[in-house]
């Protein structure tokens, strides 16, 4: 990978999901021997690869001593008009003209003794700015008017009738008109080749032989037009540069139009000839400039094509290299140029692949593309397309409109009999199902991909398969065949080096085995987010985040570490979906301490706002049933719980666990045994299950006057949660017990045993829903009871995809 960052070798196969992770952590090695400084200059050249990689390193590398220094032009920010915006440790510096005293001190410094009167038409006319004066000084070292001894600069003519032009541009032309005819030429061909040239290039493109062309390009060097690049450790060693981007831009200017598109033309041609990859940028780039300056007509088109297929060939190469925005831009300058439906069909296609990497108007090229494809008749190229739409769409959590676009693709790619495209089609329709709590349909649709995928061993398919087929029978409750199919799945993933896969399947094996291995599951966790985070995978990342931070406040961990974690992640995330899971998952933490209830409520409503997708109604849901238990409000919780369970959603245990929790707060033994009924049908046979299922049957046998019963069934939870490191649900049994069953003894031994770990992590509703409870000597009736404060929200640990 850093091979090919220095441009001696391919890119290895992955993308940025390869190249950003290595380049990243080869500068973090460097800043573990101490504080690293990575400066880059004039950003405003940057491709957008660039600037993603700088972004990602910011963002990746937090807590090490790396400095970034970028120097840009204000042009930057029409690439980029948020950069640097949202970054803690950020100093934006903007540098202001100068003052005229400053001016004044520049010139003394080079030209000691310049003229009083020429010293101040220079500094009227610079208007602060420093290269106004350093342009003025080297006109007249090419006027023989100055000659350079050491550091500065001597007079050795008439100063005193010198010409000051009236902007930074004129003096600059003035220098450029100053030549002889054929330096000016040469100079006009370099401004063609770019800010920094070979003499290679410009003998290529000129003509001039070797001798010639070196000979000619340092008397401009001596003029101060051009610099040489002599330090040896530059990748640009031995190459020509403009002393400033303006002189090229103003040489450049004074090209015609038929002229440019010449020298732009023997410029492409001479790339081609060299036939190296690395230049497919600069081809491309060339190609366009002379169709720009073509007329109208065939003279157009003929340079259009060639400019398609460069600019086609410098997006493969951006998109090789991890920048997938800069592929976006070839690609839509190809279509700009492009009006054949039959071109234009495949560059949109390419366009949704790149944008789906960027996570960028995916969804936008996806449906353009299909659209083209069903114009020219291509109805294979149209289902493949749109599988691909339907992937974008899950990858950007919209589950009910891939489930629609996926269902209605699965008869348009039987009808073109492309077995490929149906099981890659299949195969995400599991997806769909399987997130959208349909896992009998999500089984079905992973058979039959599964069954083409592996006679015709379409190795990527089977695994997608695979996790989605082992995702959906993990919820139906068969966790081991759902752990065996994800280990398969995970091998395979390995195997074809989808890093992206293989973090969706770690989490989702992982919620295969939590019921069981809490800990363990968590550690995969993990290992799965450290990977997210290699990637810049921020959607998996926040997901992950939120499972880890609900499981490690359960086990007793790091709590403050993990909401400080989901802050930053909240900070960054950009997708609704993201959003509202962030912001429900860091308020049900802090709540529970009493902190911000209300805000949990007001802030996820307004994101959710007026939409329809069922997952996130059932968000809305649950921040309305949870705010309503902290506060105490049983009836409301209840019913938000059981609305958010009516809308089937992937995870059932999440508002069963807040409306068992709500039946005890009402002391309503019918509603806790409507509870305690569904969560023993959902058959899930896990420790955690089991759990879940004795908590239940002890609320409903504690209220309905069976103390021997919800003693026992207490007891058995208690006991499985204890042993598994479930620090808080153990606390919220003992809790429960001592306030159903307040004349036992045993529940008053849990209560002091959870005791200390409710004192360290501040959990204050629950310490005063405890002292409450054991302050009641003894209730002659459950009605009597001391009225419970709220529990938390059962952890989400159901996978994500």
């Amino acid at each position: 990978a850093l091979l090919s960052l220095l441009g001696v070798e391919e890119a290895p196969p992955g993308g940025r999901d390869v190249l950003f992770p290595a380049w990243r952590l080869f500068f973090e090695r460097v800043a573990e021997r101490g504080t690293t400084v990575l400066v880059f200059e004039d950003l405003q050249w940057a491709d957008t690869g660039l600037l993603d990689f700088i972004d990602h390193l910011l963002e990746w590398s937090r807590g090490l001593p790396i400095m970034v220094v970028t120097l840009a032009r204000p042009e930057l920010f029409d690439k980029r008009p948020d950069w640097g915006a949202g970054r803690r440790q950020l100093t934006a510096l903007s540098l202001e003209p100068l003052t005229d005293g400053a001016v004044r001190e520049l010139l003394n410094g080079l030209v000691p003794g310049l003229p009083a009167d020429a010293l101040a038409a220079i500094v009227g006319r610079a208007e602060g700015m420093p290269l106004y004066a350093v342009e003025t000084v080297r006109g007249l070292l090419s006027d023989g008017r100055i000659e350079r001894q050491g550091d500065v600069y001597v007079p050795i003519g008439d100063l005193s009738s010198m010409r000051v032009p009236d902007s930074l541009r004129s003096l600059i032309a003035s220098r450029l008109d100053a030549l002889p005819p054929g330096d000016r030429s040469l100079v006009q061909d370099a401004a063609v080749l770019g800010q920094v040239f070979s003499a290679d290039a410009i003998e290529a493109i000129t003509g001039l032989e070797h001798g010639e062309a070196e000979q000619r390009l340092q008397a401009l060097v001596r003029r101060e037009l051009l610099d040489l690049e002599r330090d040896p450790t530059s990748p640009e060693h031995g190459q020509y540069k403009f002393v400033q981007s303006l002189i090229r831009e103003v040489a450049y200017g004074t090209l015609a139009r038929r002229d440019r598109r010449a020298r732009h033309l023997a410029v492409a041609r001479h790339y081609e000839s060299i036939g190296d990859d690395e230049m497919a940028g600069a081809l491309a780039s060339h190609y366009l400039a002379a169709h720009e300056a073509s007329d109208a007509g065939e003279e157009a088109d003929a340079v259009a094509t060639q400019a398609r297929l460069a600019l086609g060939a410098a997006a493969d190469r951006a998109a090789s290299l991890g920048s997938p925005d800069q592929a976006i831009a070839y690609l839509e300058q190809a279509l700009a140029v492009t009006s054949d439906p039959a071109d234009r069909a495949p560059l949109l296609d390419r366009a949704a692949r790149s944008a789906a990497v960027a996570s960028r108007d995916a969804v936008r090229f996806a449906t353009e593309a299909i659209d083209a494809y069903r114009g020219i008749g291509d109805r294979v190229a149209a289902a493949a397309a749109t599988a691909r739409l339907g992937k974008v769409l899950l990858d950007e959590s919209e589950i009910q409109q891939a489930t629609e676009v996926l269902e209605a693709a699965v008869p348009e790619a039987e009808a073109v009999g492309d077995e490929p495209v149906l099981a890659a089609t299949l195969a995400y329709l599991a997806r769909a199902h399987m997130r959208g709590a349909r896992q009998a349909r999500a089984v079905e649709a992973a058979d039959r991909a599964l069954a083409i995928a592996e006679r015709l061993n379409l190795e990527p398919i089977i695994a997608e398969a695979l996790v989605n087929k082992g995702s959906a029978i993990n919820l139906m409750g068969r966790r081991r065949e759902a752990a065996a199919l994800e280990e398969a799945a995970l091998t395979l993933a390995r195997r074809t080096g989808d890093r992206g896969l293989e973090i969706r399947i770690r989490n989702n094996l992982a919620s295969a085995i939590i019921v069981d291995d809490p800990i363990g599951a968590t550690r995969m966790y993990q290992e799965a987010r450290e990977l997210a985070a290699d990637l810049g995978d921020r959607g998996m990342y926040n997901w992950l985040s939120g499972l880890i931070a609900l499981n490690t406040f359960t086990m007793g961990g790091d709590v403050d570490a993990e909401i400080a974690i989901l802050r930053d992640a909240l900070d960054a995330a950009t997708l609704r979906p993201d959003r509202i899971r962030l912001r429900m998952i860091r308020g049900v933490l802090e709540a529970q301490r009493g902190v911000a209830i209300p805000e949990l409520r007001t802030e996820v409503e307004e994101l959710v706002g007026d939409s329809t997708d069922p997952e996130q109604l059932f968000s809305r849901h649950m921040a309305r049933a949870f705010t309503a238990l902290m506060i105490g409000n049983g009836r409301e919780s209840y019913d938000e719980a059981m609305a958010a369970f009516e809308l089937t959603p992937q995870n059932p245990e999440v508002p069963l666990g807040n409306a068992i929790r709500s039946a005890v707060l009402l002391r309503d033994a019918e509603r806790a045994a409507t509870v305690a009924g569904h969560i023993t049908a959902l058959g899930q046979s896990g420790d955690l299950d089991r759990s879940s299922q004795l908590g239940a049957q002890a609320v409903v046998a504690a209220l309905t006057g069976r103390g021997a019963d919800a003693l026992a069934a207490f007891r058995d939870a208690y006991a499985i949660e204890t042993r598994l490191g479930q620090r808080l649900e153990a606390a919220v049994i003992a809790v429960h017990a001592v306030e159903l069953l307040p004349g036992e003894p045993e529940p008053r031994a849990w209560a002091e045993e959870a005791r200390p770990f409710l004192v360290e992590f501040g959990l204050r509703p629950w310490l005063e829903r405890l002292d409450a409870a054991l302050a009641v000597a003894a209730p002659s009736a459950p009605e009597a009871s001391a009225a419970p404060a709220p529990a938390p929200a059962a952890p989400v640990v159901a996978p994500r995809d």
